[in-house]
């Protein structure tokens, strides 16, 4: 049977030994690329180390690396991990179907091997071999009765059932597969030796690897604590000045940078002064409410009696956005208010750049 699930340190070396040849792989890419231009660089910049200068950018972008895999290391090992348990558990704890009889001789049989069928895929199946304890003829089942239906390969050439010649000799595998109808014929040689030596090489050049490498290229959790949060910063800062950058050439940004952000007392003021010249007297504010926006209530007299309501209401309302338009304060949206000659409205506040600059992208 197949195991699936490894030790921890296995999916931690897999892990590891990906980053290691991501960031060589990139160094060495990066270096060659440059490599071809080094004439033409020199040739502008001759007083420049061209080895220490490819070193440097080479560097800055194997660092970026190091620290997105350090970033996902966690996370994907632990995906591994779940996916190779429920692999493992699946194969292991399968019960196989019930009531298999030999279809030759109608016997029972036992089961004497199983597989995962399409292992690495969404929905895998276990695939039960079952052997005849009389005859020992095998079936193949899956796990819900259902029959393993192979379908023998056919010859491309006639379409006839094609048949194979197995021989194996000194670890060499020979798979003839022929067609009894025509000439066709094909021969698959499998050398099991050459192939382990291949793979037990691969093995100790990946374990090479990992021994000169880990320590420049895979961080420690402490080291990669860091730097994820030093490299978030400064990601987050280029952020932070693009986006000022972009604030700073926006019309609307300067606008807001010009108004004058009146104190309350300093809004009382500029609003007394602004009604007495109109006609309106007896200037009251209300507590002003205290939340995201400062907003605070008025009301006052008007002491004109022959003006009608609509022309008070306007009046007022026209002096108060022509007098505020300077400042960080504005009229609320219902307007003026006005009965039996009292007439009443709200301020409201803006204190940060992008609420100021809202009052500019609304015009």
């Amino acid at each position: 049977m197949f195991q699936y699930l490894e030790e921890k340190q296995s999916y931690i070396n897999r892990y590891d030994l990906q980053t290691i040849k991501e960031c060589l792989n990139r160094y060495l890419d990066i270096r060659d690329g440059m490599e071809k231009h080094r004439d033409e660089l020199l040739a502008k910049e001759p007083k420049v180390d061209f080895d220490k200068e490819v070193h440097k950018i080479c560097s800055y972008t194997v660092n970026a690396i190091k620290i997105e895999r350090f970033r996902r290391k966690k996370v994907t090992i632990d995906e591994w991990i779940e996916a190779d348990t429920r692999r493992q558990d699946k194969i292991e704890n399968t019960p196989p179907p019930e009531s298999i009889f030999c279809d030759k001789c109608n016997s029972p049989t036992k089961v004497i091997h199983k597989t995962l069928h399409n292992a690495y895929e969404e929905e895998p199946k276990v695939l039960f071999l079952f052997e005849c304890i009389k005859c020992n003829k095998r079936q193949a089942f899956y796990e819900d009765g259902s029959l393993w239906d192979y379908e023998k390969p056919k010859c491309p050439e006639c379409k006839a059932v094609l048949e194979n010649n197995y021989e194996d000799k000194d670890e060499i595998l020979t798979v003839t597969t022929f067609c009894s109808k025509c000439s066709y014929k094909e021969v698959d040689v499998t050398d099991f030796k050459k192939d382990r030596i291949k793979r037990h090489k691969e093995e100790e050049k990946d374990k090479k690897l990992l021994e000169e490498y880990r320590t420049e290229f895979c961080y420690t959790e402490e080291e990669g604590a860091r730097a994820v949060a030093s490299f978030d910063g400064l990601i987050a800062l280029a952020k932070e000045l693009k986006e000022q950058e972009k604030k700073e050439n926006d019309p609307a940004y300067k606008k807001a940078k010009k108004l004058k952000k009146l104190k309350l007392n300093q809004l009382k003021e500029l609003v007394s002064k602004t009604i007495q010249k109109e006609g309106y007297a007896d200037l009251q504010f209300d507590k002003p409410e205290m939340d995201r926006f400062v907003i605070v209530a008025f009301s006052a007299s008007d002491t004109k009696d022959d003006r009608s309501e609509y022309d008070s209401a306007n009046t007022l309302k026209k002096s108060l956005v022509s007098a505020l338009k300077e400042t960080n304060w504005r009229l609320m949206s219902e307007g003026i208010s006005y009965r039996i000659g009292i007439v009443s409205g709200t301020f409201k506040a803006d204190e940060s750049e992008d609420d100021l600059m809202k009052l500019f992208h609304q015009e």
